[in-house]
């Protein structure tokens, strides 16, 4: 798919909240081309997106309502970038792309809600004069609004006010949540002494401008209370605006200036909030609190007024809420978590987690990058609902109900293509009774295991199955899914495109050449090959040259999750997981030699085998028979291994053959370690920076590799995986692949 480029009007690039969000969502694109002009002077956040290689343009305007200046120089970068959206934020940006458009009728302009900006809140604040300033802007504001094709807001309840308040259609309006990258918030990560704090004692934190609608006066206030009980205690206040100096007079004036620390902008915020005690967030107005999410992230105990933009991101089970402007409670939270702080770190636990699957940035990004492809649709209509893409009926269908990784993405893919409005149906070869993660019916075919090229039954209900259906296009996933869908094609003459989805590597299955000439027969029929790695596209080409503009590299993902932390091993052990079917593509023979060499050096090792298959009895024997049962554990089948592998101090696959394992990639997103044998598409996700690889039949590499993990700090690997994963392999993200390979076909 072409990038498309979305041209982004600011006020400044100053470093507040709305400008810091989009500057870190549009360095994260792979789908767009993010363009950005801020039209008044302030860039500091300039050099951040030039480091992502993104254009900026700065016109420096000094005029604070120079919008007709503004224009003048808009329309030149317009008509040299040529962008296909123009996306505008904060008041005056956004008139002036109004105007813009007056002078382009045929930009797709996109508007944004980022605050309450005309909350009664905000009124009863200003003085008259303020307050018929504000009312004008809103009514300017409301006006022009009509000119905007669409709007982004960043939550829920900016969404509903501003709506209301612009008479603004909310059908016109979507949400995305502003996003934060979890990994720079965790602790072993961000750890280190902060030269302007005292690190003996207790901190309580706020991150904020300084504006009286942030509340900070009212943590003043609360603070001769604290200090009774706490006197050493320390309230930090990190951040600058117009609001420091009375904030400061105050302290003085109550007389607790001693206790209190105005930091000033500064730029090690996660460093900051790992080292704070409490997070304190009494705000009146906000739009989406950036800041709360990131002590989120950080996993803070967190105090926060009960304002619905505040609770759009805590709620009571990862926060205590007090009343906004309530300063005796305030002050109760405050001393209730001081006395016993162990009493609520449970509190922070789920604070952590709900960020994570409510804001992690690469979410975010996808469901930017995923609203802007949609605005763009070939349809050529002026608004985001005319330029919804036409929703594809799509067949899965998969070997059998079972519990491998085929059938699991199948179904994860299906899942969110249902979810994008597609019409999705699931049909199995065979029958099985494995609990999928597809929630609907999957029908069966009910083939003969006997009677895979002569089975007219089946492949005559699978032509009956297309005739009700209708699918636009066909996915067969792995295993006989190609076999059976071909033969039907080919008897019946249904016209619907078929793609394959190749998930391993078709060459090592491939014994002679009367083989390859069945599978070059099933492969000539087909519209499309979605390869799991670049080595199985590479090994599937060679054999088969014809495929070569056909086959598109679409990797296996995962699915955002919260993992079960319940879970443990026994204490006082290292333990190396290996999860995967008892097949000889897995190499559990080579496992237990690699095992044996690392129990020579390390006798406190456990070796756990998760997963079923053919093999196991055999593997079963061969350890009672070297006397290793009190070392290796079998599992069986589990059906949520995530838990396990969590717990592991480090993850082996020493594999024969592979495509691109799943289970390296559930590793990385646990933050386990991972060594692997150099093979398919392992190297692809696994190298230097993201783990340990090994050249298949080097064993005892692999068996030094594991004593290295074990006895190091793997920190830093860790991290770099876990951030791979993110970006690149998740289900969210790769549905939008797979969709743009359809069209191309269909």
């Amino acid at each position: 798919m072409n990038k498309i480029k979305v041209l982004y009007i600011i006020d400044t690039l100053e470093g507040y909240g709305a400008e810091k969000s989009l500057v870190e969502i549009t360095s994260n694109f792979t789908r767009i081309t993010p363009i950005f002009v801020h039209i008044y002077q302030g860039d500091m956040l300039k050099p951040r997106l030039e480091e992502a290689g993104v254009r900026v343009y700065s016109l420096d305007l000094t005029k604070k309502y120079a919008f007709n200046l503004a224009v003048k120089k808009l329309k030149v970068i317009y008509l040299q970038e040529q962008p296909e959206i123009v996306h505008a934020t904060l008041f005056r940006s956004e008139i002036i792309a109004r105007k813009l458009k007056k002078a382009f009728p045929q930009i797709f302009l996109v508007g944004s809600f980022v605050s309450n900006a005309y909350s009664p809140e905000r009124f009863r604040k200003k003085d008259a004069l303020d307050r018929l300033k504000l009312s004008y802007f809103r009514n300017l504001d409301k006006r022009s609004s009509s000119s905007v094709d669409h709007f982004i807001s960043n939550s829920y309840t900016i969404k509903d006010r501003t709506s209301r308040a612009l008479g603004i259609d909310a059908n016109k309006v979507s949400v995305i949540y502003r996003g934060r990258k979890s990994v720079d918030f965790n602790s072993q990560k961000v750890q280190g002494k902060l030269p302007y704090l005292n690190s003996q004692n207790q901190i309580l934190l706020n991150v904020s401008r300084l504006i009286p609608l942030k509340g900070q006066l009212d943590l003043l206030k609360a603070m001769p209370q604290v200090i009774k009980v706490y006197p050493q205690i320390q309230l930090v206040f990190a951040g600058h605006g117009s609001f420091r100096e009375y904030l400061e007079r105050y302290a003085r004036k109550l007389e607790v200036k001693d206790n209190i620390r105005f930091l000033g902008r500064i730029d090690n915020i996660p460093k900051l909030l790992v080292r704070s005690d409490i997070f304190l967030y009494p705000s009146y107005s906000e739009g989406l609190p950036g800041a709360l999410i990131e002590a989120m992230m950080a996993q803070r105990i967190i105090i926060a007024s009960n304002i619905p933009e505040n609770l759009e991101c805590v709620d009571e089970n990862c926060a205590l809420i007090y009343k906004k402007g309530n300063i005796p409670e305030l002050v109760a939270h405050i001393l209730r978590v001081l006395k016993n702080p162990e009493q609520y770190r449970a509190l922070a636990e789920n604070a952590r987690k709900k960020a994570i699957e409510k804001f992690e940035l690469s979410k975010v990004v996808t469901e930017y990058e995923s609203f802007y492809l949609n605005a763009v649709s070939p349809k050529e209509n002026s608004t985001l609902e005319q330029a919804q893409e036409k929703k594809i009926r799509i067949l899965h269908l998969i070997q059998k109900p079972q519990n491998r990784g085929a059938e699991t993405f199948a179904c994860q893919l299906a899942n969110h293509q249902k979810r994008k409005g597609n019409i999705v149906k699931l049909v199995s070869v065979f029958s099985g009774s494995a609990n999928l993660a597809w929630k609907h019916e999957i029908e069966s075919l009910d083939a003969s295991p006997k009677l895979r090229f002569l089975d007219y039954k089946a492949w005559k209900k699978m032509n009956i199955i297309i005739e009700e259906f209708k699918p636009d296009i066909i996915q067969a996933n792995a295993g006989d899914t190609l076999k059976y869908t071909v033969f039907s094609k080919k008897i019946f003459g249904w016209k619907p495109p078929i793609i394959f989805r190749n998930a391993s590597e078709v060459g090592r299955y491939l014994k002679n050449n009367n083989q390859k000439r069945i599978n070059s027969f099933f492969y000539q029929q087909i519209a499309g090959v979605a390869s799991v790695s670049k080595a199985s596209k590479k090994d599937l080409i060679a054999h088969f040259p014809f495929l070569k503009s056909k086959t598109e590299v679409i990797p296996v993902g995962l699915e955002r999750t919260s993992i079960n932390t319940s879970f443990s091993f026994p204490q006082n052990q290292k333990n190396i997981i290996h999860v995967g079917g008892f097949s000889f593509e897995k190499n559990h023979q080579g496992l237990i030699r690699i095992f044996k060499g690392v129990l020579r050096e390390d006798e406190n090792v456990i070796l756990h085998l998760v997963g079923d298959g053919p093999l196991r009895d055999s593997i079963e024997k061969e350890v009672l028979k070297q006397d290793l049962q009190d070392k290796i554990k079998f599992y069986g089948f589990v059906e949520n291994a995530l838990p396990m592998i969590a717990k592991a101090d480090v993850l082996v696959l020493p594999s024969i053959i592979e495509g691109l394992p799943g289970v390296l990639l559930e590793a990385m997103y646990c933050e386990t370690p991972v060594i692997a044998n150099n093979v398919g598409g392992i190297n692809e996700i696994v190298n230097a920076d993201t783990g340990i690889l090994i050249e298949r039949d080097h064993e005892d590499e692999f068996s030094k590799a594991i004593l290295q993990v074990l006895n190091e700090n793997n920190s830093a690997q860790i991290q770099k995986a876990r951030d791979l994963v993110l970006k690149n392999y998740m289900n969210e993200s790769l549905v939008w692949e797979f969709e743009a390979l359809y069209k191309k076909i269909i």
